[in-house]
């Protein structure tokens, strides 16, 4: 069967929408909630959880390129890539439930239990993740296709991240009846259920279709190789780091800043969900924007245009909540296009790579992209936990001025360094339109030649 260069159909698309749906019920429940869930609700101090989520999330990150290789050399009637969605989905589910379980221990015994959880939830999620990132690559051979995918996809992850951010805290209230940690426990045991029921949805609709110019087997090293000496990739690497770190600091003290600074935990969920529906309506511009514009050059006007306005949001005060909100959901709606954007480069990476080495590692090269965005969730997840205690944080008292500067600092000049820098290490990168025609040329040439014969 012949690559499919035809337009996707819309319940495809949709379906493979839906699987990042399902994992940003994770996701950004982790992202928003985990370091505030365990220092006030759990009961573990700001620095331990900065050493668990440093160590768990680097561990977490060896898993993600073997899984890539693992991936690539998986051969069902399936596919590669589909099988691990319908396999992975309901142990996602019940480990991310347990990670928000509050058992009756001493804090020594906590921790460990939040070391085993936490670690158990990265295993899960890598196995099933990688897979499903990987699969935009073999839907479709088509460069805009692939955009489209990736709009799709982000459109997803965003309606589900106005679900979260607006429901959680409300839902942990209303479940939990005042209590907390049964709250947080019922509520990703919701998500949960959820999250497995999308999943399956998108194993059942999606199809694969590209298949690569040789099937020869290569010894892992070898891919290895070629994915370190591919420059683009290195690139996006770094852009993937930089860029979690940024969602991290930020995110993580978001319900910090509005309980001790603003001083109206409430309206935290507001200020959350307003920006996850700016970041939609941004994703859904995404498809218009790289008709028109190069991604590259795209990506860095909207990443430092963003990091200007980090900087300006940190003169705000807790009267200028209008100013907060507006400037904010701007900033949101900017930071729409972005990641849509970056995950549609690694489709074009898989191209470019197959081109060049005649081997196609689809599945290791958004390892690698998984890679770099969960050592920049460990980067930036250890640090605003060390930088807490740093800080002198203490959960559920007054903060000192010092603490609140921190806290502000953490909320807006520290994420904006990181958007900055972000957008500088994008100007390595050179796979544009122009290149991108002549890769998809000279594989079709391959593909022609291998059937000929």
């Amino acid at each position: 069967m012949g690559d499919n260069v035809n337009p996707l159909a819309l319940k495809e698309k949709i379906s493979y929408g839906l699987g990042d749906a399902a994992f940003n019920f994770i996701w950004m429940t982790f992202i928003y909630y985990q370091l505030f869930f365990y220092t006030d609700v759990f009961g573990i101090s700001a620095a331990a959880v900065g050493t668990m989520l440093l160590l768990t999330r680097v561990w977490d990150t060896v898993n993600d390129p073997l899984m890539g290789l693992i991936t690539d050399r998986t051969r069902s009637s399936w596919g590669r890539f589909r099988p691990y969605l319908l396999f992975g989905a309901i142990p996602l589910g019940i480990a991310a439930t347990l990670c928000f379980t509050t058992p009756d221990l001493n804090p020594d015994q906590k921790l460990i239990y939040a070391y085993i959880t936490y670690f158990m939830v990265g295993i899960i999620y890598t196995m099933i993740n990688i897979p499903y990132s990987s699969l935009m690559g073999v839907m479709s051979a088509d460069s805009k296709e692939r955009s489209a995918l990736s709009m799709f996809r982000f459109i997803g992850a965003y309606g589900t991240s106005i679900v979260v951010l607006y429901c959680t805290l409300d839902l942990v209230r209303i479940l939990g009846g005042g209590d907390q940690e049964r709250g947080f426990q019922l509520t990703m045991g919701l998500y949960a259920i959820v999250t497995s029921i999308l999943l399956l949805i998108c194993f059942k609709y999606t199809h694969e279709r590209v298949h690569p110019v040789s099937t020869k087997k290569t010894p892992f090293w070898q891919d290895l190789l070629d994915l370190l000496s591919n420059g683009p990739f290195m690139v996006l690497f770094a852009v993937g780091i930089f860029t979690l770190a940024f969602v991290s600091i930020r995110n993580g003290v978001t319900i910090h800043y509005f309980k001790y600074y603003i001083l109206d935990e409430n309206i935290a969920k507001y200020f959350m969900t307003g920006a996850a529906i700016m970041n939609l309506l941004g994703v859904a511009t995404t498809k218009f924007l790289t008709d028109r514009f190069d991604k590259k050059v795209l990506y860095i006007a909207l990443m430092l245009t963003n990091a200007l306005m980090m900087a300006v949001i940190y003169f705000a005060t807790p009267d200028d909540l209008i100013m907060l909100f507006s400037i904010h959901f701007l900033s949101a709606f900017i930071s729409g296009p972005t990641v849509p954007i970056v995950f549609a480069m690694y489709a074009d990476i898989a191209d470019y790579s197959e081109s060049k080495c005649c081997r196609r590692a689809t599945g290791l090269i958004f390892a690698g992209a998984s890679f770099s965005q969960k050592m920049g969730w460990a980067i930036g997840g250890a640090s605003a936990g060390y930088l807490l205690s740093f800080y002198n944080y203490q959960p559920n008292v007054a903060q000192t001025a010092e603490t609140l500067d921190g806290i502000r600092y953490m909320f807006t000049i520290i994420p904006g360094v990181c958007a900055g820098l972000a957008a500088a290490v994008m100007f390595f990168y050179f796979l544009n339109n122009d290149v991108m025609q002549k890769v998809a040329r000279d594989l079709t040439a391959k593909k022609q030649a291998v059937l000929r014969g």
